[in-house]
């Protein structure tokens, strides 16, 4: 059972919580519920919890936020709802991330750190795909895998077209569409270059969805310095495609988004 620790002073939340009797069945033990502070920090020094979620009402959530980032930096972090329907939605979402974290410790090479930057190359992958529904999903998602990379800065979307792809797969590649659109992000594109986090999407087999995003926690950088920096190296990276793997990309398409729910079906709620 994992368990989770719920640092709030907010009556509307703390009756959400209490009012669920279900626990069990959604493979978690009842929810730890602390307004104190330096009580909710110790707990989670003592590696008893599975993941966190704080909403302070009357108290300064500062200190444990900071203690999170500095001690604690992959620890999940989960949204209180006080809203029934969007609590349990909220609890479906950790239950998700946690298993994938916690899938398979028999795995000589399991590291939670790379698990991680697979869940968060996913998410990446499933804003490009348009399969994250909803603000408050994506906001879910971010917090959880506590991504490095900016929601509400600007990000630069590329539209790519792989004239020769489908061909490419069936005479060349053969290690199928999944394994293709690591390799280009994996060996090429990277995942984190010069304070710019790069997701990607191999749509089919002629169209590859880029994207590049800010980091978090510092200014946003002049956005025509920055545009520069992103175009050089999606550049630099068709040139070493061709190069290496002998196929050709092409930009079809550019656009800069005003924040990552830009990519949020109709930008919904």
């Amino acid at each position: 059972m994992y368990k989770l620790l719920l640092v709030t002073d907010r009556e509307g939340i703390m009756e959400a919580f209490s009012g669920i009797q279900d626990w069990g069945r959604m493979m978690f033990d009842p929810v730890i519920m602390l307004d104190n502070i330096p009580e909710a920090i110790a707990l989670i020094d003592r590696n008893k919890v599975d993941a966190v979620g704080y909403a302070l009402a009357k108290k300064d959530a500062g200190p444990l936020i900071r203690h999170l980032e500095q001690a604690h930096r992959l620890l999940p972090v989960y949204q209180p709802r006080s809203d029934k329907a969007l609590l349990r939605e909220e609890l479906r979402l950790v239950r998700e991330h946690l298993d994938r974290i916690h899938a398979d410790f028999s795995d000589d090479d399991y590291e939670v750190e790379m698990v991680v930057e697979r869940i968060r190359d996913d998410l990446l992958r499933r804003l490009l795909m348009r399969d994250v529904k909803t603000r408050a999903e994506l906001e879910s998602r971010l917090s959880l895998s506590r991504a490095p990379f900016a929601a509400d800065k600007h990000s630069f979307l590329y539209e790519l077209h792989l004239p020769e792809g489908e061909q490419y797969l069936h005479t060349r590649w053969r290690y199928g569409l999944d394994r293709l659109e690591t390799a280009l992000r994996a060996n090429f594109l990277g995942r984190f270059v010069e304070d710019v986090y790069y997701g990607a999407a191999l749509i089919d087999p002629g169209h590859l969805r880029v994207i590049a995003c800010q980091v978090a926690g510092v200014p946003e950088e002049e956005l025509e310095a920055l545009g520069r920096r992103v175009q050089d190296h999606a550049n630099q990276a068709i040139q070493e495609v061709k190069a290496y793997m002998d196929l050709d990309i092409l930009i079809a398409q550019y656009t800069m988004l005003d924040s990552l729910s830009d990519l949020v079906p109709d930008n919904g709620n």
